[in-house]
């Protein structure tokens, strides 16, 4: 069988996030993403309240006020702990909607705004890329970063004219937009060090912990092999002794060495055969020797004993859980490759409810997601299924 290519372990350095990297972590920035969204969404308002003569066309700032608040919803939905990563398609609305909000706040001003430097939008739009900080690449919010300056820049041009300041042009750029250029890099800068920080930890915790899964390993093969000399001892050796002790071979000696041969023969063949995920899946039964449980690996490919490290340890947990928090007594895990990606389907079988699995598994389920491209938990036929796939 013609093995697929093996899988990339590492997230793309584009695609590097704290969500990514530290679900947890990401989770707990919610409470000061929050904030940073309230505080978004208040800040028009008293600019409103302090400035009344400056909007000259109400409708304008009314649907500037309702694109802050679309992209405030936008991103208190995306950083969700239960919610799928923030994928880059919505995150691209998001900017866009930053985008929109600077040009319809312009249009409620246009020939009133005496005062550039006081202008919101770029306040506003500083606020909501930092508070994007845990869920998007600092490499992304550089671009998007530069992308608004030069934006915030244009509109900061194009009211010159109507400002009060004699001042050259270039003034009004950047007014317009040093704060965005401020904030937006601040947000990347931080970015790019909790994420370079926190993957550095995790490789050199994954190098500790391969080493010690190599002397693990280890002793697990030499206890195998332990185990089939103590079968050779018990059936192989007794048979052959009698058999070089007695006078004669008859047949009946010659076909009790036959089948003895071909039992000692399949054990050695389903030992080589037997995948990572089966191994992985025995031992973990093994381990809990007073609940009944079987449990099956579709593994064609043997996916699983090329996988990271990461990987490998995200299953073997969730077989552990499977048996000891949902008291599982059937478990059957799959793993499929298609187009680099790696796609995990375990059926679990168990008297748990989905909602009472889902609560119980909380933090589980949230860790899922932020390693995994997309996942979902269901009841099919009375048995739970946990769907997750990787993308990188």
């Amino acid at each position: 069988m013609t093995r697929p290519a093996p899988l990339p372990a590492r997230l793309p350095a584009a695609e590097i996030t704290l969500e990514r990297l530290d679900p947890l972590s990401a989770a707990a920035a919610r409470p000061v993403t929050t904030g940073a969204a309230l505080l978004a969404g208040t800040v028009p308002l008293l600019v409103a309240v302090t400035r009344p003569s400056e909007i000259v066309q109400p409708l304008w700032f009314v649907i500037s006020y309702l694109l802050v608040v679309a992209a405030c919803v936008l991103l208190l939905d995306r950083s969700r702990p239960t919610r799928p990563v923030w994928q880059a398609p919505s995150a691209q609305v998001f900017q866009l909607l930053l985008m929109a909000t600077a040009v319809t706040s312009a249009l409620s001003t246009a020939g009133a705004n005496e005062r550039l430097r006081d202008d919101w939008p770029p306040l506003v739009i500083g606020i909501l890329l930092l508070a994007s900080t845990p869920y998007r690449p600092a490499r992304e919010i550089v671009v998007w970063t530069a992308l608004h300056t030069l934006f915030c820049a244009g509109l900061g041009i194009a009211q010159a004219p109507t400002a009060v300041s004699d001042v050259p042009t270039v003034t009004y750029a950047i007014t317009g937009s040093f704060i965005v250029a401020l904030l937006g890099l601040a947000a990347a800068a931080y970015a790019h060090s909790l994420n370079t920080s926190t993957r550095l930890w995790q490789e050199r915790a994954w190098q500790s912990a391969a080493a010690v899964s190599r002397e693990h390993r280890t002793g697990v093969a030499r206890s195998v092999q332990q185990q089939r000399i103590t079968v050779l001892n018990l059936e192989a050796v007794p048979t052959l002794q009698r058999i070089a002790e007695a006078d004669e071979v008859t047949p009946a000696d010659r076909e009790e060495a036959r089948r003895l041969a071909q039992s000692i023969r399949a054990l050695l063949v389903a030992d080589v055969e037997r995948g990572w995920a089966q191994q992985m899946l025995d031992d973990v039964v093994a381990r809990h020797p007073r609940r009944a449980v079987d449990a099956t690996a579709d593994d064609p490919d043997d996916l699983g004993r090329r996988a990271a490290l990461e990987r490998r340890t995200l299953l073997r947990a969730l077989a552990v859980v499977a048996i000891e928090t949902l008291d599982a007594s059937e478990i059957v895990l799959r793993l499929q490759a298609h187009e680099g990606r790696l796609s995990v389907e375990w059926e679990i079988t168990t008297a748990w409810s989905v909602a009472d699995a889902r609560r119980a598994l909380r933090s589980m389920l949230e860790l899922i997601r932020g390693l995994t491209r997309r996942s979902s938990l269901r009841e099919t036929d009375g048995r739970l299924v946990l769907e997750f796939e990787y993308g990188y």
